[in-house]
C-alpha cells in the first residue's frame, strides 16, 4: 500500500532576516501511484518572488505527473521509451510553469517596493526577464508497481530506499557550484535536467532541498539519516512530526536555510 509525506520548515536565518520561506513541497497518492515534489525558490535579490516559483513547481509538477500516470496506456508507453518520455515531461514542466508565471505576473503586478528592487537590480547592467523573478529549482519521486522514477533540476537530495534496504543517490544536479545553481528560470534550462527510472518499485523515495543536505557534515551521514527516516515509516504521523521538530532543529544548528522534504513510500 503506497503512502507519502512532506514538510517544509521557515530557515532560521529567514527568521532573523525577516524573509519569507522560499521552499514549497508536496505529495499525491492514489491506489496505483504516489508522487513527491519539492521546490527551491532562489532567494537572492534578483528572485524575490521565488517563494511563489517554487509554489508553482510543485504545483505545476504535481498536475503533470498525475495526468500522465492516469492514461490507460502510459505505463506501456513508458516502459519502451523511458528516456524520450521523461524529456517530454521535462520541456512540459518547464512550459508550464513558465506560462504559469506569466500569468501570476500579469495577474499580481509589481508593487512599488518590487519595481524599486527590480531597478536596482537591472542598474546592474542587464535586464530582468519575468522568469528570473520567480526562480526555483524542482525535484520529483514517482512510484508505482512495475516501474519508478523521478527528475532533478537544480540542487537537492534525490534518495531512493530498495527493496533490499540499499540507500542510493542515483541522480543530482551535475550543474550547480558556488552561488549558481541550475533553476527553471534558465534559458536553456531544459539541458540542465537529471532522470532516473528502473522498472523495480523501491520501498522508499525523497526528494529535498538543499537546506537539508547542507546540514550534515557528509554524504554518508545524509543517507544514514534516510535510513532512520525509513524504519519510522510505519507511524506516519509520528513520522511527519518528527520531521518538523527535526527540521527545525537542522535548520536551527546546521544550514539556517529552508528545509523542505516529500517522500513515497510502500508500507
Amino acid at each position: 500500500m503506497l503512502h507519502g509525506l512532506h514538510s517544509t520548515v521557515i530557515g532560521d536565518s529567514h527568521i532573523r532576516k525577516g524573509i519569507v520561506c522560499q521552499d514549497s513541497a508536496g505529495h499525491y497518492v492514489s491506489d496505483r501511484y504516489a508522487i513527491a515534489v519539492v521546490a527551491d525558490g532562489h532567494g537572492s535579490a534578483k528572485h524575490f518572488r521565488s517563494d511563489v516559483g517554487s509554489k508553482l513547481a510543485v504545483k505545476i509538477t504535481t498536475g503533470l505527473l498525475k495526468n500522465y500516470m492516469n492514461r490507460p496506456d502510459f505505463k506501456d508507453q513508458f516502459l519502451k521509451h523511458p528516456d524520450f518520455i521523461l524529456k517530454q515531461m521535462e520541456m512540459q514542466i518547464l512550459m508550464k510553469w513558465r506560462e504559469a508565471v506569466e500569468v501570476y505576473h500579469e495577474e499580481n503586478p509589481l508593487s512599488p517596493e518590487e519595481e524599486v528592487r527590480l531597478a536596482r537590480e537591472e542598474e546592474k547592467g542587464r535586464k530582468i526577464r519575468t522568469a528570473v523573478i520567480y526562480g526555483s529549482t524542482v525535484l520529483a519521486a514517482v512510484m508505482a508497481d512495475g516501474f519508478s522514477y523521478g527528475m532533478v533540476l537544480g540542487d537537492g537530495g534525490f534518495v531512493v530506499l530498495s527493496e533490499s534496504g540499499r540507500l542510493s543517490i542515483p541522480i543530482e544536479d551535475q550543474n550547480s557550484h558556488a552561488n549558481y545553481t541550475s533553476s527553471l528560470c534558465n534559458t536553456d534550462a531544459i539541458h540542465y535536467f537529471e532522470h532516473w527510472y528502473t522498472e523495480e518499485k523501491p520501498a522508499a523515495m525523497f526528494v529535498s532541498t538543499d537546506g537539508l543536505f547542507k546540514s550534515f557534515a557528509s554524504e554518508e551521514d545524509f543517507l544514514r539519516y534516510h535510513g532512520l527516516l525509513a524504519q519510522m515509516l510505519v507511524d506516519p504521523e509520528r513520522t511527519a512530526a518528527s520531521l518538523e521538530r527535526n527540521f527545525e532543529k537542522r535548520t536551527r544548528e546546521g544550514s539556517g536555510d529552508d528545509i523542505s522534504m516529500a517522500l513515497v513510500y510502500d508500507i
